[in-house]
């Protein structure tokens, strides 16, 4: 009962704050994020279905539906839902974060570090994937320098080997020439 009368307040404040603000969305979009601000994510990817079935572009409702599959631990349903997202809008920048941040929980910094990249060239002024690939760059230095220390510890010192006798003549030598 507590539960439905959150969601209901829940429900009613978005609903109070679209049309305060005149921004008008989709009933089935603003429901999803209603159910998922309420933890909720069955109900959510019901109305995010619903909606993408009539609508299969929506933007909004694609973003929504790979932030879900993130937030469920599905991250491989979520990363292909971002790179479809990226491909049909290359100037969405917030897909690239978002990717990017999936690859970093999969520990594989190089396509985050890519990601974030590409990002940047397609939306420069985004304050986020500057910070997201900063701290990409400080793990793969900080990773680097613990492999190279436990290399250390293992490694033995480098040795060349010493030539016994000069091999050529220097110039204006004396030394016989090796035969």
């Amino acid at each position: 009962m507590m539960k439905n009368t959150l969601l209901a307040a829940v429900l009613l404040s978005v609903w109070a704050g679209a049309a305060i603000g005149g921004a008008v969305e989709d009933d089935l979009l603003v429901h999803a994020k209603i159910y998922m601000k309420a933890g909720e994510s069955d109900k959510a990817m019901q109305q995010l279905e619903q909606l993408l079935a009539s609508a299969p572009d929506n933007v909004a409702a694609r973003f929504l539906q790979a932030r879900l599959y993130s937030e469920q631990g599905k991250t491989e349903m979520a990363i292909a839902r971002y790179e479809a997202l990226i491909k049909d809008h290359p100037g969405l920048a917030e897909a690239y974060n978002n990717l990017a941040a999936l690859f970093v929980r999969k520990n594989d910094l190089k396509q985050a570090r890519l990601v974030l990249e590409q990002g940047i060239q397609t939306h420069a002024a985004y304050a986020s994937l500057y910070q997201n690939i900063s701290a990409v760059y400080m793990e793969m230095a900080r990773k680097s320098y613990t492999e190279a220390r436990l290399l250390k510890q293992e490694m033995k010192p480098l040795e060349l080997h010493q030539l016994p006798e000069l091999v050529e003549t220097a110039p204006g030598s004396a030394a016989a020439s090796p035969r």
